[in-house]
């Protein structure tokens, strides 16, 4: 029994050996994508530990700055964004608030909501991870050309959207 995952090309083959109606072309696109997703997911995971943040803390932050100035949500809008129940969601922002990373206020347009904030702290932590973050990506394409990168973009982004498009 091998300790090293086979390669891609090793595995393509296995797999063609067991069902023969395999396309080739198609598992080396889709476990070519699931292998880098793992693998990313893995870096990423690496550089937030180093900065004290959790992958689903960072989902939180990244929620927050998207929603642009003054980086407000209510919690059951990242919670819905985020895919949570309103329990994981309570419990990932107490985290966050004894952190320092986020605030939680009384909605002054309706005092029965709460509102989740990004706090300075918050945005500086979602600054680091964005530096740590560039840094490794532009490594990741750094054999890509410009027009390979352009090119690229377009066709996972026209897989994506097929797959969004499908599950919504």
């Amino acid at each position: 029994m091998a300790d090293l995952q086979p390669s891609l090309d090793e595995q393509i083959a296995i797999y063609q050996r067991e069902f023969r109606d395999l396309d080739p072309q198609v598992e080396r696109v889709v476990n070519a994508l699931c292998r880098l997703d793992r693998r990313m997911s893995v870096a990423y995971d690496r550089q937030l530990a180093t900065l004290d943040l959790s992958s689903s803390e960072w989902e939180v932050l990244k929620e927050l700055v998207m929603a642009g100035r003054p980086y407000q949500l209510w919690p059951g809008t990242i919670a819905k964004r985020l895919g949570l129940t309103p329990a994981a969601m309570t419990h990932r922002i107490d985290r966050m608030v004894a952190a320092g990373l986020v605030t939680r206020e009384r909605d002054e347009e309706n005092r029965v909501r709460v509102i989740i904030g990004l706090t300075d702290q918050g945005r500086e932590k979602w600054l680091q991870v964005m530096r740590q973050a560039t840094s490794f990506e532009e490594d990741l394409l750094e054999d890509l050309s410009h027009d390979e990168r352009a090119q690229l973009g377009d066709l996972l982004t026209r897989l994506l959207d097929r797959i969004e498009t499908r599950l919504a």
